[in-house]
């Protein structure tokens, strides 16, 4: 038999030192976690060009993830109600401040449209988000080009420390 009291306090203190708030002390993990919030982006590539970089996982989409209506109700209308993209920043930066923490992010990606008025929301999450934020613009489907790709490489690479 085993000192269960014992072991029980060992576990709590592995799991407490495992859970940490967005961006703080995940290199030990050496995978990097982004997320990808603002408007459907327009790069036909990104997630692909993401993916393939060793030790990078998108963890975050944010337009997806409320397209897909993720909060119950008892009926449409109630969960349409919880769909914060179409409300504006200060709803949809609550529910993104919240999916940091839980998806433990180490980076975001701020996906702006050219000429469009959600570009000023970039100012507001940079003041908001406590962790490190890319704004990357794109004005027409192509795949990503190469000031984007040498901004997303220079993203990470800060990101990897």
């Amino acid at each position: 038999a085993g000192d269960l009291e014992g072991f029980g306090r060992v576990l709590d203190d592995v799991l407490a030192s495992k859970i940490l708030p967005a961006g703080e002390g995940r290199r030990e993990h050496k995978e990097i976690r982004l997320g990808i919030a603002g408007v459907p982006f327009i790069f036909n590539d990104l997630l692909e060009w993401l993916e393939k970089r060793r030790g990078v996982r998108v963890v975050y989409l944010e337009i997806p993830r409320q397209f897909a209506m993720p909060y119950g109700g008892e009926d449409l209308v109630e969960q349409y109600w919880h769909y914060t993209y179409p409300y504006g920043i200060f709803p949809r930066l609550e529910d993104i401040k919240l999916e940091l923490g839980r998806r433990r992010l180490d980076g975001l990606i701020h996906y702006v449209q050219g000429f469009c008025y959600r570009q000023v929301e970039d100012i507001i999450l940079r003041r908001h988000l406590k962790l490190p934020i890319l704004t990357l613009e794109g004005d027409r489907p192509n795949p990503l080009d190469a000031k984007s790709i040498l901004r997303l490489e220079t993203f990470l690479e800060m990101l990897a420390g």
